[in-house]
């Protein structure tokens, strides 16, 4: 860890890369949580029922 700490230490300017990636990482749930909260029930319903309505849809296969 010394080694780690030595380097970053000797980068000028090293502080800010944290504070930057919070807010990257920040906006992007933001965003995400906005786009969630927007969305049609229905499409939310339709989604979730993707993997049942296609099983329905696959032919049964007899092969071992």
């Amino acid at each position: 860890m010394k080694l780690v700490r030595h380097y970053l230490e000797s980068i000028s300017g090293v502080e800010i890369y944290p504070i930057i990636s919070f807010f990257i990482f920040f906006t992007f749930f933001l965003v995400v949580t906005y786009m969630v909260i927007r969305m049609k029930k229905e499409y939310i319903e339709e989604v979730a029922n993707y993997a049942t309505d296609k099983a329905d849809e696959l032919p049964l296969s007899n092969e071992s």
